[in-house]
């Protein structure tokens, strides 16, 4: 009996013992983890190293969840904040990305709108083509959001950019504006900018203007390739590129370092 009452108080001693541990377990050990534990990791429960890890940054990530952001980031009341959110959206592949740019051409700061228009050309939107040649026919429009519009149609290259480009041109502006319009015509190529061309080539009293507009008929011509085919002919070359060339060259790198380190 004295045996039997000794295993009971036993079990009973262990029992009691083993519940706080179980409990803090539950409740901020380390178990799930919480906000009271010690460990300041033990907030990110049991998670496996490595993979887990790359699939939540990955997830985090998302075109979805950058474009969430932005959002957000663009009704900050800093212009510098809201330039840095539209930066994000540079190369993102989704279709609502030029929406928002778009947008922000309409933003109050100067700044903000530059950054817009000149993302958007980088992107070559032909669906801001539209947008952009409104704007460049709005009096309200600053000068020098004019003149990034007019390069940024230059780079997107649409036919339909030609018009509001040579209206433009057409404008009393200084050297540097009547330069990146004639320079934006031969990047978009289209014949019926040859006529206003040929006159600023005859009449345009600075050099620089007159050979840009020289370079830019060639360009329509296609005797002069557009600063966009040079692009794509440079990357196609590099990518042909042999693979003994390559190899050589990166030879010479590696000799060059090491006799800079002797």
């Amino acid at each position: 009996m004295t045996v039997t009452r000794n295993l009971l108080g036993a079990f009973a001693l262990g029992a009691a013992l083993a519940i706080p541990h179980l409990a803090f377990a539950q409740y901020g050990g380390q178990g799930l983890g919480s906000a009271l534990s010690s460990n300041p990791m033990s907030h990110q429960g049991n998670v496996k190293p490595g993979v887990d890890d790359m699939q939540g940054n990955a997830s985090e990530e998302t075109p979805f969840k950058v474009i969430k952001d932005v959002k957000l980031g663009l009704k900050d009341a800093d212009p510098a904040t809201r330039i840095s959110e539209l930066e994000r959206l540079r190369y993102l592949q989704d279709p609502e990305v030029n929406q928002i740019l778009t947008g922000s051409m309409s933003d109050p700061d100067v700044r903000v709108k530059v950054k817009a228009i000149d993302i958007l050309g980088a992107r070559e939107a032909n669906d801001a083509v539209t947008p952009m040649s409104t704007m460049l026919f709005l009096r309200s429009t600053e000068p020098i959001v004019k003149l990034h519009l007019v390069a940024a149609l230059g780079r997107i290259g649409d036919a339909q950019g030609a018009l509001p480009v040579m209206q433009y041109l057409g404008e009393d502006q200084d050297e540097r504006g009547r330069g990146t319009a004639v320079f934006a015509l031969g990047e978009i190529g289209s014949d019926k900018a040859v006529p206003l061309l040929n006159a600023v080539v005859a009449q345009d009293q600075s050099p620089m203007v007159r050979r840009l507009a020289k370079e830019a008929l060639e360009k329509v011509s296609g005797e002069m390739p557009t600063e966009r085919a040079k692009t794509v002919a440079s990357n196609t070359s590099k990518d042909n590129e042999p693979t003994d060339q390559k190899l050589a060259k990166l030879r010479e790198m590696d000799k060059k370092m090491s006799d800079m380190e002797r």
